[in-house]
């Protein structure tokens, strides 16, 4: 597989990631937004970039290439790449938080950042809290518009009459704030009384005694309002009957309880149980149980869940049967225990680009997000996860959150092996025993084009027979390529060097010859062909073709030259080798043997034979040059298995001289026999030429001649040329030089072993001396006449020249003074 590599691009993303890495503690991992409930879908609640500190945080460029993910939200939606957030529906609190004071809604948002064209890394995940803010659209409501109530006519004044407060299913200040009491007769007051559930009961308090007989009705209106705007109220009607007493209340033996539950114990399972005692007898100590108006629906309805309530903080009130019924409360609280119920629940988000994952990806490159989920608590929530693919890891978010996973890449993956890989999760809680989940997604395979064409041969060998016509199929190469696709698909070519000779069908690979071969020409082409996938950076391979062309006997033998030169020298014996007339025959070994022969042509073909298997010519008798220089032959070579296949050529034999002639000196002066020179005679003036002749060959290296003189000039005042023989004077002659020089005169030529002549030549030099003492007198004195003549003639240059720089001078200074005198007057 091929590796493409990212070095410069890999530099600036690392810098840009480690970068980002150091700027996340400056960014918050959890951010709170306040929104109204009730608004219309789409109302913007708040920029997560901006409350984070990523937008403050992060430069432009960082910050464009982050993406924001809402995953597994129905309240909200979040513009990926501004962060903006909005609501995906209308919010009815109310309905969201049903019977709960504070109502926040919590999500994760996950940013992701860009590391490459089309590849995420997650970068943060940032807890979102929205607390749903309650407006004023509920109204107080009581249980019942008409509440009907019984006092017996012997109580005494401050008796209270109790009744259900008000429900205000908003929350704050849009809750009930006050009772209004309207009492035409002005017999009862309003008392309030706060139950630790949050819900009210309402006192009516007797005034004074009251007479059955006097009046056993009276009617009271109870209006409750809540603090929101525009203010919200209702009312109930509060009908009175005067009876006769029902004057004890039940008594339960605690003021408060406490207990504990298992979670999802099945319904109508008895948990505690609560007792009070009434005083009065009969109808009047019969009591009944029930539940205040604020006991939790969960409670009352479904099973209990430990993730969802911990705690349940209810009243149970004790209502006798007199007339009037009689009451009294106490208050619960039962504790849930958590029990390993849920089994955990594995969320998967994946990146902007899905889970496709191109071959070549560097390990560590970011697959998909993790977030475990198990409602239970302690051991019963604690979650370890594992993988089945080592080809994929679980790392720990950023955060270390024990419930957060990256899944990142722990190998690189080849698609050539796997087009795609099916990865399961496995996450188990700690509890007894202990409960499992499982989740699989599938990671396709991106192919890139990472496999060249292979041949299956490195070297395809193929024979052909020359002559045959152009256009025949002679071979078909094969190559492979692994990737998928294009990038798979392969296409053959051959290098120019033989383009014009063979070609090669592109998607095939089968070579054709395209005209007819020569072996003589060519008897072996070798040349590549090249095969090439389609892929965007095209990848290719080449294997070498040899195409042997098998040779027919089609070529006659023939000379390499027209005419061929042999030399023997003379005086040799008959058997001497005089030369070799060479043929070829460009066909192969086989059809290549070549017979030699001399034809009989004239005269001279008897005087020589000729190996018929080599073409070497050999002498038959002794020759004389003096008689015959050179001998002319007709050579013939015929192809003995195609006799019609010949060819011939001339052949010149040339008889070389020997060295049997000594040269002979013959001197110009040769009728004096002493020579004479004036001692006034310059350098190089020739004395005489001397002369010499070889009877030999005059072209041969025996008649060249060289000329020396072997002794009798020691003084070395002569010169003789080597090769013209002529005797010259080498140097000036002195005193010294005055007498007779005895030469010898030698002459060689150039045979082996070289001949020779020699004389004897007597040279006199004389003539008129002067007086060298006086001569040198003479001399000095004329030099001494010069030098007193250039030393006078110096002087008086020097003196005029004195003399005239004063004269100058002294005029220029009478200049300057009368130049003054002038300016002064």
């Amino acid at each position: 597989m091929l590796q493409k590599s990212y070095g410069p691009v890999f530099v600036i993303l690392t810098s840009s990631i480690l970068f980002l890495t150091s700027s996340l503690a400056q960014i918050l991992s959890s951010i709170d937004f306040k929104f109204r409930e009730e608004q219309v879908q789409g109302s913007y609640v708040g920029n997560v970039a901006v409350s984070s500190r990523l937008a403050s945080t992060l430069s432009e460029n960082e910050f464009s290439r982050l993406k924001f993910n809402l995953p597994d939200s129905k309240y909200f939606r979040i513009d990926e790449k501004s962060g903006s957030l909005i609501s995906a529906v209308r919010i009815d609190r109310e309905d969201v938080c049903q019977g709960q004071d504070a109502c926040k809604l919590t999500n994760e948002i996950i940013v992701y950042t860009r590391i490459g064209a089309g590849n995420y890394d997650i970068l943060k995940v940032i807890t979102m809290n929205v607390e749903i803010l309650d407006i004023n659209d509920n109204s107080p409501e009581f249980p019942s518009r008409v509440v009907g109530l019984m006092i017996p006519e012997s109580n005494d004044p401050n008796h209270v009459l109790r009744t259900r407060g008000a429900v205000d299913k908003d929350t704050g200040e849009n809750s009930v704030k006050e009772y209004r009491f309207q009492d035409l007769t002005n017999t009862f007051r309003l008392s309030v009384h706060k139950n630790p559930d949050g819900s009210s009961y309402l006192g009516i308090v007797v005034k004074e005694r009251l007479d059955r007989e006097v009046r056993d009705f009276y009617q009271v209106t109870i209006v409750a309002t809540d603090g929101g705007f525009p203010q919200r109220s209702g009312s109930v009607v509060i009908n009175i009957t005067v009876t006769d007493v029902n004057d004890k209340s039940p008594e339960f033996s605690q003021s408060s309880y406490n207990e504990t539950m298992q979670e999802n114990m099945a319904l109508k399972v008895p948990i505690m149980k609560v007792r009070a005692v009434d005083a009065d007898s009969g109808k009047n100590a019969e009591i009944s149980y029930q539940f205040s108006s604020r006991v939790s629906h969960k409670f009352r309805q479904n099973n209990i869940d430990f993730e969802e309530d911990k705690l349940f903080q209810f009243i149970v009130e004790a209502v006798d049967q007199g007339t009037p019924q009689m009451t009294s409360r106490t208050n619960v609280n039962l504790h849930v225990i958590d029990m390993n119920d849920n089994y955990p629940q594995i969320l998967i988000n994946l990146p902007p680009t899905g889970t496709e994952v191109a071959e070549n990806e560097p390990v560590g490159k970011f697959i998909a997000h993790l977030t475990i989920i198990d409602l239970d608590s302690g051991t019963n929530g604690a979650v370890v996860c594992a993988m089945d693919d080592n080809n994929f890891s679980l790392d720990k978010f950023i955060d270390h959150s024990s419930n957060r996973y990256k899944v990142v890449l722990a190998k690189t993956l080849d698609y050539e092996q796997n087009t795609y890989h099916r990865v399961s999760i496995t996450c188990s809680d700690g509890g007894v025993p202990k409960l499992s989940n499982s989740t699989t997604f599938i990671v396709s395979v991106l192919d890139v084009n990472d496999n060249p064409p292979t041949f299956t041969e490195s070297t395809y060998t193929e024979a052909v027979l020359e002559n045959q016509e152009g256009d025949e199929e002679i071979l078909e190469v094969t190559a492979h390529d692994w990737d998928s696709g294009e990038f798979g698909r392969v296409s053959y070519t051959i290098e120019d060097k033989f383009s014009d000779v063979f070609s090669i069908h592109q998607a095939t690979g089968v070579i054709r010859v395209l005209r007819m071969l020569d072996r003589e020409d060519v008897a072996r082409y070798e040349f590549y062909v090249i095969a090439q996938d389609n892929g965007p950076e095209k990848l290719s391979s080449s294997a070498l073709v040899v195409i042997i062309v098998d040779d027919e006997n089609d070529e006659p033998p023939r000379f390499l030259n027209p005419v061929y030169f042999g030399e023997v020298l003379e005086n040799q014996p008959a058997g001497t080798s005089v030369g070799v007339a060479i043929a070829v025959d460009n066909d192969s070994p086989a059809n290549a043997q070549m017979v030699y022969s001399v034809l009989e042509l004239g005269e001279d073909y008897i005087y020589f034979s000729m190996d018929p298997p080599t073409g070497i010519i050999v002498s038959e008798s002794t020759f004389d040059r003096e008689k015959k220089e050179h001998y002319f032959l007709m050579i013939r070579v015929v192809d003995p298995t195609k006799l019609s296949f010949f060819s011939v050529c001339n052949f010149t034999v040339r008889i070389l001289d020997e060295n049997d002639h000594a040269p002979a000196i013959r001197i110009s002066s040769e009728d004096n026999s002493t020579l004479f020179i004036s001692y006034s005679a310059p350098i190089g003036s020739v004395i005489t030429n001397i002369f010499a002749y070889d009877g030999d060959e005059t072209s041969s290296q025996h008649s060249k001649m060289r000329f020396l003189i072997e002794k009798g000039d020691p003084e070395q005042l002569f010169e003789l040329d080597s090769h013209t023989g002529s005797l010259s004077l080498a140097r000036a002659i002195t005193v010294r030089d005055f007498k007779t020089y005895n030469l010898k005169i030698v002459v060689n030529d150039g045979g082996t072993p070289p001949r020779f002549d020699t004389k004897h030549l007597s040279i006199k030099v004389n003539g008129t001396i002067p007086d060298v003492e006086e001569a040198g007198i003479s001399e000095n004195i004329i030099i001494a006449i010069i030098i007193v003549c250039v030393t006078v003639i110096l002087v008086c240059v020097i003196v005029i020249t004195i003399l005239l720089i004063r004269k100058f001078d002294r005029q220029r200074r009478r200049n300057r003074a009368n130049e003054k005198i002038t300016e002064e007057n």
